[in-house]
C-alpha cells in the first residue's frame, strides 16, 4: 500500500512546516561561514529584495505561474513515459505495480475548504521557495561553480528525485519507477534558474502553481 500522508492532514502540515529547515539550516551555516547576514545568504541564492526589484519581480512570478501550469499540463505525460512506458518495459508490470503501491502519497484523503486553504498557502510560503532554495539555490549553484553546468545540473536533480523518493523509506522499486520522473522536474526547474539570471522566483512560483493544481484538479 502506498504511504498515504493525506490520511491525516495535521501530520502532513508538520512535516510541510519542517521544510523550512532546508533554507534555515544552510543558511545560518553560509551566514557563519561567509560572515554574511541571513537576509545576504538569501539574496546571494535567489531571493531579490523586493523593494529593488519590484517589477522584476511582478514578472518573474507572472512568469512562474505560466511555467506552473504548463508544466502541470505536461506532467502527467512525463509520468506516463517514464513509469509506464520505459520502467514497465524494462522491469515488467509487476515490478512498477510493486513500485507504485510504495510510493508516498501527499493528496488528501477527505480535503475540506479549511486544510485545502491551508495546504494551497503552505505551498506557496514554504515548499516551491525551501525546495527550490534548497536544490536549486544551494546545492546547484554551489554546484555549478565547482563543476561542469551538466554535471551540476544531473547531481542536484538526482538528488531533487532522491528527496522525492526518500530511500529509506520507499522501497527500491519505487525509487526505480518515479526517479525519472522527479529527475525530469527537477532539470525543468534548474533550466528555469539558469534562463532567469539565477533568480529562484519563477521556480519557486512554477513549483508552488505545480503542485496546487495537482491538489486542486
Amino acid at each position: 500500500m502506498p504511504i498515504n500522508l493525506g490520511e491525516n492532514p495535521l501530520i502532513l502540515i508538520f512535516l510541510t512546516l519542517l521544510e523550512t529547515l532546508l533554507i534555515l539550516i544552510p543558511s545560518l551555516i553560509a551566514s557563519k561561514i561567509e560572515k554574511k547576514s541571513f537576509r545576504n545568504i538569501l539574496n546571494d541564492i535567489g531571493f531579490k529584495p523586493l523593494e529593488n526589484h519590484f517589477k522584476d519581480v511582478v514578472r518573474e512570478i507572472v512568469y512562474g505561474i505560466i511555467i506552473g501550469a504548463l508544466l502541470f499540463i505536461v506532467g502527467g505525460f512525463i509520468l506516463l513515459f517514464f513509469r509506464d512506458i520505459i520502467v514497465r518495459n524494462l522491469f515488467g508490470t509487476k515490478f512498477t505495480q510493486q513500485g507504485m503501491e510504495g510510493s508516498i502519497n501527499t493528496e488528501l484523503t477527505q480535503p475540506n475548504l479549511l486544510y485545502l486553504i491551508i495546504f494551497i498557502i503552505l505551498q506557496i510560503i514554504i515548499v516551491g521557495p525551501c525546495e527550490e532554495g534548497f536544490f536549486r539555490g544551494f546545492i546547484f549553484k554551489k554546484l555549478n561553480n565547482q563543476l561542469k553546468l551538466v554535471l551540476a545540473l544531473i547531481i542536484s536533480s538526482s538528488l531533487f528525485a532522491l528527496y522525492h523518493t526518500p530511500p529509506i523509506i520507499v522501497p527500491i522499486t519505487t525509487i526505480i519507477t518515479y526517479f525519472g520522473y522527479f529527475f525530469t522536474f527537477g532539470c525543468f526547474l534548474v533550466l528555469i534558474f539558469i534562463w532567469f539570471k539565477m533568480s529562484l522566483i519563477p521556480c519557486s512560483v512554477a513549483h508552488s502553481i505545480f503542485n496546487i493544481l495537482i491538489l486542486i484538479i
